[in-house]
């Protein structure tokens, strides 16, 4: 154990330097003797103390470097970009928010058309006529940015299914068939129902029909928001990002309309 002695003869030492041959006492310093041995420790060199710190402690100092070297690996590369043949500055987020809006709103034209003839109140027959003109134009401009980009037009549900005016049930009412071949273009994107909830969906009528076609259009517009908020993100062409800020504003409007409907 190493304890501060008392001042006594020999735990003073008198220091001084040498200026121009005078000698100039410095004030002493208090050496620290070792109880046991009466001796004043032996100082370690830097050296010496840098090769005697714990393997744990360098550790904990190489950290923050090493997580800030992962963090770099980790980065995910910046999306593509093009420029098209008419000047057009694009990235590959604008080329898919493009390509699955286009496939996204042709399954809300879908859910549109059954609509048509079934007992749906005045105010959903009403918003379903909103989404019909308003999407049916977004389609066309993003079908018109993709042959410009020279980015192949997507296929979509429209393209598979067959909806029409038929027999929607057993009470004689004149609603819409849908017959799906194979899987649901863009069925990966977020909000897209499945064939087994269409397919539910025409089982239903009257208010049943509308609750689920409510609900499903709902889920169906959150999506839209989602694929919005990633273009408005990380989208570089200006025209792609103020379409997104449109849909994510228009589709808010109307899914606070849709919940309100169902609470009704």
């Amino acid at each position: 154990m190493t304890l501060p002695m008392p001042v006594h003869p020999g735990a003073w030492r008198t220091r001084g330097i040498s200026v121009d041959g005078v000698k100039v006492a410095l004030p002493p310093r208090v050496v620290v003797l070792n109880a046991a041995t009466g001796r004043a420790p032996r100082l370690l060199g830097m050296s010496t103390l840098l090769t005697r710190l714990p393997i744990a402690a360098l550790v904990l100092a190489l950290v923050p470097a090493l997580a800030a070297c992962s963090d770099d690996d980790d980065a995910a590369p910046e999306p593509a970009v093009h420029t098209a043949d008419n000047g057009d500055v694009f990235n590959d987020v604008d080329a898919d928010f493009a390509t699955g809006l286009v496939q996204h709103h042709a399954l809300a034209l879908v859910l549109v058309d059954l609509t048509r003839g079934a007992d749906v109140s005045p105010e959903v027959t009403a918003l379903a006529e909103d989404i019909l003109a308003t999407e049916s134009l977004e389609i066309e401009t993003l079908t018109d940015w993709l042959a410009v980009w020279d980015v192949p037009a997507p296929e979509t549900i429209r393209d598979h299914a067959n909806a029409g005016h038929g027999d929607h049930g057993d009470h004689g009412d004149q609603g819409n068939t849908l017959s799906l071949d194979g899987e649901i273009p863009g069925g990966d994107l977020p909000g897209m129902p499945s064939t087994d909830e269409l397919t539910e969906l025409l089982s239903l009528r009257g208010d049943e029909f509308e609750q689920r076609w409510l609900e499903l259009m709902i889920t169906h517009h959150e999506g839209a928001i989602e694929i919005a908020d990633q273009e408005i993100e990380d989208g570089t062409y200006s025209p792609a990002v103020d379409l997104a800020e449109a849909v994510r504003e228009a589709q808010l409007a109307q899914v606070e309309q849709m919940k309100s409907l169902l609470e009704g």
